[in-house]
């Protein structure tokens, strides 16, 4: 297991330090490279939609059906598929696909980030579980 780094300090410099009056570099992130974990072109086709994600997106109302997702990204359409009825974990997936919590991602072409938007819509609309904006507010109920 690798130690914490920290620097002995006085109670009086970290109270500065706490309350803004001395400026601390904050070191950066290491940037992960994503590209050896991506599929290549020459290296294998892209997965086809799998018999679960067929039948979830024929269960899905129209307006919520993600069809431009699964044509150009089978994979996550698959992993929709498989967790949706699974609340807390589902819901993290979809925050995951819409906010680059990786850095640097290029994002969805606007079709299929106005269907993930969509589908985000629906699945509040329709989980049990309980969902609560920023300040508290309950969200995803009409």
């Amino acid at each position: 297991m690798k130690e914490i780094p920290f620097e002995k300090v006085s109670v009086d410099e970290a109270r500065r330090i706490l309350h803004g009056d001395v400026a601390r570099p904050v070191a950066p992130l290491p940037a992960r490279d994503w590209n050896s974990a991506r599929l290549r072109d020459s290296d294998q086709s892209p997965p086809d939609l799998s018999p679960i994600a067929f039948k979830w997106l024929a269960a899905l109302p129209r307006e919520a059906r993600p069809n431009a997702l699964a044509q150009q990204y089978p994979r996550i359409a698959n992993r929709l598929a498989e967790i949706w009825k699974r609340p807390l974990q589902c819901e993290r997936y979809i925050d995951g696909l819409m906010m680059d919590l990786r850095g640097g991602r290029k994002g969805f072409p606007k079709e299929v980030a106005a269907e993930i938007a969509a589908l985000k819509v629906h699945f509040l609309r329709t989980s049990n579980s309980v969902h609560f904006g920023v300040w508290g507010n309950r969200i995803g109920v009409d």
